[in-house]
């Protein structure tokens, strides 16, 4: 799965569509899979609130280019599979029917299939359970 990063931080917001239409015209023209367009959580910004973010991920909502050539736009903190090792200091570019899918090469799609899977939660919730047990017993009475 080829993944594209587009940095924005540093420009200003008129630097930062350009820059976004003309990287997303390219990525899409050459079959990238995934575009990450990394605009910041917007925690630099003079007013704490990420102006670059909510405008961009306005113009990409009303792009016909991303509906007409199957792409959908996915948050950084969305709960699907592509989106799971981002946050919202990003958004996503993705190809049709790669929602579900996990980043990464083969190590990293097991280790997140372990992570995220029912069976993982479970194993994760047994540990914790495991660990503050053994704290419990360590204190002293």
């Amino acid at each position: 799965m080829r993944v594209e990063k587009v940095d924005l931080h540093g420009l200003s917001l008129a630097e930062a569509l350009e820059k976004v239409e003309k990287n997303l015209n390219w990525c899409i023209k050459h079959g990238v899979a995934v575009i990450d367009i990394v605009h910041g959580k917007g925690y630099h910004s003079s007013r704490n609130f990420s102006v670059i973010k909510k405008e961009v991920r306005k113009s990409l909502k009303e792009n016909e280019l991303i509906k007409n050539s199957g792409y959908t736009v996915i948050y950084g903190e969305s709960d699907l599979p592509i989106a799971l090792t981002f946050d919202e200091g990003h958004t996503l570019i993705v190809a049709r029917g790669l929602e579900n899918e996990y980043i990464g090469g083969r190590k990293q799609i097991e280790k997140n299939l372990a992570i995220y899977s029912k069976e993982g939660k479970k194993q994760r919730k047994m540990a914790k359970e495991i660990n503050a047990q053994r704290k419990n017993s360590r204190k002293p009475r």
